[in-house]
């Protein structure tokens, strides 16, 4: 059933004093290890993650998708399906939690953001709910997905499809001339989608380079595309001006071929679109926060904590190293002065370096049933409302949102929702944190399967980050390898910061520096690359 060289999942019968003298049974078999499809399964395997739902929770979603939307509830609703709504996604997406809509106003702007009520469909400890909880996000790895909701909800009754009724959860709101937020308002509402928009097509749009094809397919929301456009271009100058940090992070499209074998590394590029939806679902992230402290319920704020001392401590290290200035780099810098660091260096040979140290210094955001405000994005409420089909979070705050709405009072609230909103919001954190490893790993293992097709090749790649057992370069298609220490010879030291110099002569290699090396080896299984410089 398996041999040398696959991936197997094994339990421990007995322990022995050495390494060989322990016995293991195989109780699970992947598959070659040189495949990262058998890895990333065993990855997740390892991880207790079921792929598969309990026969109760995939029967109760399929019964809820079957019935579709009870008459009583669209009569009791908001009818928007007349109104010029859609979506914008990826081509390949199908959970499609947000839509959204736009008018030009006398005194500036109205959007609408409208989420799918998820809510209305999956109630507090319920099977679906339960199993909702305990998973707590869905897991996106290479073209898959495993859904925090069955597939009959999560691309099914609550995906808000192109042409079908949905019931939404619609935050309405009202910017001036500026773009600033003058009001918001939420409602529960009945909607229909106008088309399935895809980020490219519509960067295509923007952009002036539409085909007849593309242009046909927007017609009915053409207006729409460009008055959010012009929102959108105010939004990012709120944004700038806030204080914002734009840091690049390099986000990896993994594309396989029919026998899932990988066919392609590309990076996941960022054009005009993503940052208009982006920049829609913040203002409503923000307006659900608000609404939350208006109204003193109990909430699942997202945070983001201001860096601690030691990360500071670094950065300041290394500016003064690239004689770049520290100033007031230190326990309580502003966001909006770690800001003017990153554009301090842009476009120069000290960018990358600034912003990958940058990404270290950052603390991680989770979620807290306390509003500390978010450092990263330098707004004082933020919440995660935008996203039900795919992160616990959003669905909780949807629920105490829509009982308030309903005419709950604070201390009815206090009691429904008080004692379980620290225990979610830690939960939906840890969560989170299992869910970014995996797909992180996961990744790496179908970046190790791309490189073994180029053994011994010589490519060219930019020194990314430095460690003092090597130094990591990245491709132009976000492959990354690392180039041991013992490789380069007993001649070069590392100062520990980013760079290796060798002390016999005038060579170095240092974060940013453009290289060339030659592949060496992959690990499939670890999801390690082998680099050596030429």
């Amino acid at each position: 059933r398996y041999k040398a060289g696959d991936k197997v999942l094994c339990e421990i019968v007995s322990r022995g004093s050495r390494h060989y003298n322990h016995r293991a049974k195989v109780i699970e078999v992947f598959g070659s290890s040189l495949k990262a499809d058998n890895c990333a399964k065993s990855l997740i395997r390892l991880n207790e993650i079921s792929v598969e739902f309990p026969a109760v929770v995939s029967e109760a979603a399929q019964r809820l998708n079957d019935a579709g939307i009870h008459p009583k509830e669209r009569a009791s609703r908001l009818d928007l399906r007349d109104e010029i709504i859609f979506t914008i996604d990826s081509a390949d997406s199908k959970d499609l939690d947000d839509a959204v809509s736009i008018q030009k106003t006398k005194d500036g702007w109205e959007l609408g953001v409208h989420i799918a009520d998820v809510s209305y469909y999956v109630h507090p400890q319920s099977p679906l709910d339960n199993e909702a909880y305990a998973r707590g996000t869905s897991i996106y790895y290479a073209d898959q997905v495993i859904p925090m909701l069955p597939k009959a909800l999560s691309n099914g009754i609550c995906s808000l499809n192109e042409g079908e009724d949905r019931l939404a959860f619609s935050c309405f709101m009202n910017l001036d001339t500026q773009g600033n937020l003058v009001s918001f308002d939420f409602k529960k509402t009945l909607i229909r989608s106008r088309v399935k928009g895809v980020y490219s097509e519509i960067n295509a749009i923007l952009a002036g380079e539409a085909t007849p094809e593309i242009l046909e397919k927007y017609s009915a929301v053409m207006d729409s595309i460009h008055l959010i456009d012009q929102l959108c271009s105010l939004r990012l100058k709120k944004k700038r001006e806030r204080g914002a940090m734009d840091l690049e992070t390099s986000e990896s499209k993994i594309i396989l071929d029919e026998n899932r074998n990988v066919k392609e590394i590309k990076p996941r590029g960022t054009g005009r679109s993503e940052n208009i939806i982006e920049e829609m679902m913040l203002l409503a992230n923000e307006s659900a926060a608000t609404f939350a402290l208006e109204k003193h319920l109990p909430f699942c704020f997202r945070v983001h904590e201001p860096p601690s001392p030691d990360k500071l401590q670094n950065l300041a290290e290394l500016l003064a190293a690239i004689g770049q200035s520290k100033r007031d780099i230190q326990p309580g810098v502003s966001p909006t002065r770690l800001a003017q660091v990153l554009e301090g260096v842009r476009g120069t040979k000290y960018q990358m370096i600034v912003n990958s140290q940058m990404l270290r210094t950052m603390s991680k955001a989770k979620y807290s049933e306390k509003n500390i405000g978010h450092f990263g994005l330098v707004l004082q409420n933020y919440a995660h409302f935008t996203s039900p089909i795919r992160r616990y979070p959003d669905l909780f705050i949807h629920r105490v949102m829509s009982a308030y709405l309903a005419g709950s009072s604070e201390e009815k609230l206090q009691k429904r929702f008080g004692k379980v909103t620290g225990p979610t919001a830690n939960q939906s954190s840890e969560r989170e944190l299992i869910a970014m490893t995996i797909e992180r790993d996961c990744e790496d293992c179908y970046k190790a399967e791309y490189i073994l097709r180029h053994l011994g090749e010589e490519l060219e790649g930019v020194v990314s980050s430095t460690t003092n057992f090597g130094i990591y370069v990245m491709l132009p298609n976000t492959v990354e390898g690392l180039v041991r220490a013992q490789t380069l010879g007993e001649t070069f030291q590392y100062d520990g910061r980013m760079e290796y110099k060798d002390m016999m002569s005038p060579r170095r290699y240092r974060i940013g520096d453009t290289v060339t090396v030659k592949v060496l080896g992959a690990d499939v299984s670890a999801g390690k690359i082998d680099f050596e410089f030429v």
